[in-house]
Order: structure tokens, then C-alpha cells, then sequence
């Protein structure tokens, strides 16, 4: 490994727990940003998490052809839920033990410099750092088991 780990710390302006990942001689910031799960039917999924958990829809936008659903709980957010895109054919979920999920995603301070230890120690990229129109950067890493792992730069204000 290319790396090691320091102590936690918070960082209350945005309530998020960061912990230093040192590659080689510098450190970069990582939190955990979010769960992204794929519905049939993003509304109902939305649903039944607010009347059975008490979570809250925070926002709805689209995404590519489909929609995106936040939801918080406790004023935390807790997940983003979106539907079926034009083009793909997801896989049905089950409570039958199995591997994976559609994505999670890490907060970064320095996207590029995370990418490139990353690439160091021989992480596979599904895809490459890109900056969208909104000014975040995003890149998707493979995990262990196929799992995809989203990696997300917020614009600075």
C-alpha cells in the first residue's frame, strides 16, 4: 500500500467527518459523501423511506433521463435515489445475500492528487476525473467485488 491513515477530525462548517490519507509525503482530505441506490420507482422508494424511517426529501432534480431524489434523515443526508435511465437494463436488487450496489461516493478537497495515488496503487478507473457543468469534479473507481465507487470535488466558493 501506497498509503496510511491519520486521525479523524470534523469539519463543522459542513458536518463532515474527514480523515487524512497520506501518499507518500502529502495528505488529502476524504469524507464520505453518499449512498446512491436505483429504483423502479424512485418516487415510491422515496416514499416509503420517509414514512417508514422519518427521512425527508430534500431536493429533486433530473439526471440524464431519469430523476434523482435526496433524502435526509436528522438533517444528515442519507441517500440519493434516482430511476432507470434511457439505455440501461439495471440488474433486480434481492434480499438473497449477494455482492455490490450501484455506487458510494467520497468527498475530496483535491480530486487530482487522491486520482493519482490512487493510480499508484493500481486502482482500476471506470472513469476519469471530468469537471461537470456545475464546476464539481467527479471520477468513478472499481472496488472490490465490482463495486463502483464515485469520487467528488465540490467547486470552492
Amino acid at each position: 500500500m501506497g498509503y496510511t491513515m491519520a486521525s479523524a477530525s470534523l469539519n463543522t462548517a459542513k458536518r463532515l467527518v474527514f480523515r487524512n490519507v497520506y501518499f507518500r509525503s502529502s495528505a488529502v482530505k476524504i469524507a464520505l459523501n453518499h449512498l446512491h441506490f436505483r429504483s423502479g420507482d424512485p418516487d415510491a422508494a422515496a416514499k416509503w423511506y420517509c414514512d417508514n424511517f422519518g427521512a425527508a426529501i430534500t431536493s429533486e432534480r433530473p439526471l440524464s433521463t431519469t430523476k434523482s431524489i435526496q433524502l435526509e434523515l436528522n438533517g444528515e443526508h442519507m441517500m440519493t435515489i434516482s430511476g432507470c435511465a434511457e439505455g440501461e437494463d439495471p440488474i433486480a436488487g434481492t434480499t438473497e445475500p449477494r455482492y455490490g450496489l450501484d455506487h458510494f461516493g467520497f468527498e475530496t478537497d483535491d480530486l487530482i492528487q487522491l486520482c493519482d495515488g490512487l493510480k499508484k496503487n493500481d486502482v482500476k478507473f471506470n472513469c476519469e476525473p471530468w469537471t461537470m457543468p456545475s464546476g464539481t469534479m467527479v471520477a468513478f473507481v472499481v472496488a472490490p467485488d465490482e463495486v463502483s465507487v464515485e469520487l467528488i470535488q465540490r467547486p470552492t466558493e
